[in-house]
């Protein structure tokens, strides 16, 4: 009995599916590049923040531009009669403000201090009662990374205090010179005045990103071998050869 030859790789296109896996092939390996790129700079803040807070705190220079995450020692009073309520922020699932006041220094300047964290009332119209601080301080804390993003605000529409405010612009708040915008700190736990910190340096840590460039690679060779499946006979040829390494 003559035996059936073997079948040839052949390609039969299937012009839907190939115009598909030419649009999203390159779409799932440029959004896993991507976030490989998120991770290294995850990886980059982190490594600087590690290496930042396990130096000394040093005395807050007015003159000298200091990198975030830098810790800080910064000795003053705090502006009880401006505070401003950071909204829609979390801690432990639970919605509530960051209390950001005003600490002037012994030199004059002020600087704006991000005390923590307090839950929001029941009602949204009612306003967090927050304690005052009364004489001269020494803070420890450390120098905030600013985010500017366009849907959010520093500005209030209230004349009263505390002001209910979506985004920190120590320019915009304090009406301080340019040299003054990085001078916004996330005051320590253990700190005079700290409410509840709990400070993230970043949203999400470079081993998530590298998980989510995982699954990207991975969807890209699952669509991959999907095309080749569909495509080609490649399936009838694998079957053919391991019936004939099965006799």
């Amino acid at each position: 009995m003559t035996p059936t030859p073997s079948p040839q790789l052949k390609f039969t296109p299937n012009i839907p599916l190939v115009i598909l896996s030419l649009v999203l092939l390159p779409a799932l390996i440029s959004l896993g590049v991507w976030q490989l790129g998120r991770a290294e700079e995850k990886r980059s803040i982190e490594a600087a923040l590690n290496a930042r807070q396990t130096q000394a705190p040093i005395n807050l220079d007015w003159q000298t531009q200091l990198a975030p995450y830098t810790r800080v020692i910064a000795r003053g009073r705090f502006d009880n009669n401006r505070i401003w309520l950071v909204d829609n922020r979390q801690r432990g699932g639970r919605v509530g403000y960051e209390v950001v006041q005003p600490l002037r220094l012994t030199n004059g300047f002020e600087v704006l201090v991000n005390r923590g964290w307090v839950q929001a009332p029941a009602k949204r119209e009612q306003i967090p009662s927050i304690e005052p601080l009364i004489g001269e301080h020494t803070v420890f804390a450390s120098v905030a990374a600013l985010s500017d993003h366009p849907m959010l605000s520093a500005k209030s529409h209230s004349e009263q205090w505390p002001k209910i405010i979506t985004q920190i612009a120590p320019q915009e708040m304090l009406g301080t010179s340019e040299q003054a915008r990085s001078y916004y700190l996330n005051i320590d736990s253990a700190s005079v005045g700290a409410l509840r910190t709990e400070w993230k340096a970043v949203n999400m840590k470079s081993s998530k990103h590298t998980g989510y460039a995982v699954q990207w690679f991975a969807m890209a060779l699952a669509l991959f071998v999907l095309s080749m499946i569909a495509n080609t006979n490649i399936a009838s040829v694998w079957q053919y050869r391991k019936n004939n390494e099965i006799k």
